[in-house]
């Protein structure tokens, strides 16, 4: 595909640095691709899109066909791109992992297959990977991460591994409106399997969950999931439910929340 043609690597360098956070914009990031203050794409007829992550690595974004550009106005170019959706790109894409190498505040370079330069390649991450564990109340995902962890636990061991082996107080926030809801894992598999629940059928069988999602198809994706506090798994449904109800106070989430009882 590329052999005879006149290609350029890109690197977009993003200053957050988790893997999950970067790749949740690509939509935003298409977009912002496509609009540059200079004339950069001329003559280019593909571009090879990565984003930076740290030191100087860069995770493979995509590839894009270069199909014109119209200068809006003096410091402004917007490109018509094209995405390449072909089997082979979506196999690596979100996966591929680089070294840019020492030119990293040069964004972006012209790619010659024919002088043999390639990029190394540093890792290649597996399908589903949402990011590093960092630590069972040092984390805050959404209904789309927490879809992709369930979905994919062999490629997010640590995720499974984790939130299976604790029972927990956890908190879902309505990113739309800024209610909570408190709820509790407890039995085999804690935290996960009761998270399993909500990917399954989106509320979990929560009242006000339940008509949240039903007064939208996808109000689900409002809600955000983070994890209180980690009890051990040898704790009985009556305790870990005691200490629930002292969060539900705390947070007023019966008086205000998303909390029937």
């Amino acid at each position: 595909l590329f052999n005879s043609s006149k290609v350029k690597l890109v690197r977009h360098k993003d200053s957050r640095l988790e893997y999950r956070d970067v790749i949740k914009d690509r939509d935003k990031l298409i977009e912002y691709q496509k609009e540059q203050a200079k004339d950069i794409f001329k003559g280019v007829d593909y571009i090879i899109s990565f984003i930076g992550l740290e030191n100087s690595k860069a995770l493979l974004f995509g590839f894009f066909r270069v199909n014109g550009v119209k200068k809006v106005k003096k410091d402004k170019y917007v490109y018509e791109l094209d995405e390449i959706k072909e089997e082979w790109c979506n196999t690596f894409n979100d996966r591929v992992v680089i070294d840019w190498g020492k030119g990293a505040l040069m964004w972006h370079q012209w790619y010659d297959i024919s002088k043999n330069k390639s990029k190394e390649v540093i890792e290649i991450l597996p399908k589903g990977y949402l990011g590093e564990f960092k630590g069972l109340t040092n984390f805050i995902i959404d209904f789309q991460e927490l879809e992709k962890i369930i979905k994919n636990p062999d490629a997010n061991r640590d995720w499974k591994t984790h939130l299976s082996s604790v029972n927990g107080i956890y908190m879902i926030l309505d990113k739309k409106t800024g209610n909570q809801y408190i709820g509790s894992a407890y039995g085999k598999n804690g935290i996960w399997q009761r998270w399993s629940t909500y990917v399954k059928n989106k509320h979990g069988e929560n009242k006000k969950l339940i008509e949240l999602c039903n007064s939208s198809n996808n109000y689900h994706k409002n809600f955000q999931y983070t994890v209180l506090q980690s009890l051990p798994s040898n704790l009985s449904a009556e305790e870990v439910i005691k200490i629930e109800n002292l969060y539900k106070e705390k947070f007023g989430s019966k008086a205000h929340g998303l909390n029937e009882n």
